[in-house]
């Protein structure tokens, strides 16, 4: 028969199995653990430690993974999470030196930097090969102080998966990235003369909305393109 299960035991709900000394043997292991990261961290390189690729990214989670069983079980040793630690250390050393000295390397380690918008355009097939909506780039660009697309020259998608800005010096009336909810400043930022698509950003000069489809992305929904708004 199964063992007896008791919600007053407490010994079980906390620590499980294990006797309350191999709490000591946790915090041993917690501080080995912590001691075997900082210097995997230091070894894997600065790059690792300010923005993760998707490489990087799987190098850490190979660490974590391979630390987290054994800091919690007792029949689980620390040499075998050593071992994997030395052998991602040593690959993701070699795969760096590779795309030092090759650029397709590089970009299949690494990733690729991509054009996300182009003279206030969206590339749409640069979003979909991203997985990247609309709405996640223009929350980004509104971290950005962004208004309108119009103000922009190119949005990178760097290897990290974060956006680059380059703002323009020529600003001109673009698809407004003003939430929906807002209506009251769309309609204070809204330009009398230009309509965008409301999938690309692409932008024309009319007074009255087109009923002819986008020439980039061939839809027919247009909205009023909207212009800065002073301070």
């Amino acid at each position: 028969m199964g063992k007896d299960y008791s919600l007053a035991d407490w010994h079980r709900i906390l620590i499980g199995e294990t006797p309350w000394t191999f709490l000591i043997e946790v915090v041993i292991r917690a501080g080995l653990t912590y001691v075997l990261i900082m210097l995997a961290m230091r070894l894997l390189g600065r790059r690792v430690a300010s923005q993760y690729t998707l490489f990087e990214l799987s190098v850490v989670v190979t660490l974590a993974g391979a630390i987290g069983v054994p800091l919690q079980a007792q029949e689980r040793g620390m040499l075998p999470p050593l071992i994997i630690m030395a052998a991602v250390i040593i690959f993701q050393r070699v795969a760096a030196r590779l795309s030092m000295k090759h650029s397709k390397v590089d970009g299949i380690v690494s990733g690729k930097v991509m054009t996300a918008l182009d003279n206030g355009r969206l590339h749409l097939d640069v979003l979909r090969q991203t997985v990247l909506s609309r709405e996640k780039i223009f929350s980004l660009l509104r971290m950005r102080n962004v208004q309108h697309l119009g103000q922009l020259s190119r949005v990178y998608i760097e290897p990290s998966g974060s956006l680059s800005v380059v703002w323009t010096d020529q600003p001109c009336p673009g698809l407004p990235i003003i939430p929906e909810t807002d209506q009251e400043l769309r309609e204070a930022a809204a330009s009398n003369d230009h309509y965008a698509c409301s999938s690309c950003g692409h932008t024309v000069k009319a007074k009255e909305k087109p009923d002819s489809p986008c020439d980039f992305c061939q839809s027919t929904l247009w909205i009023r393109a909207a212009v800065e708004l002073e301070d």
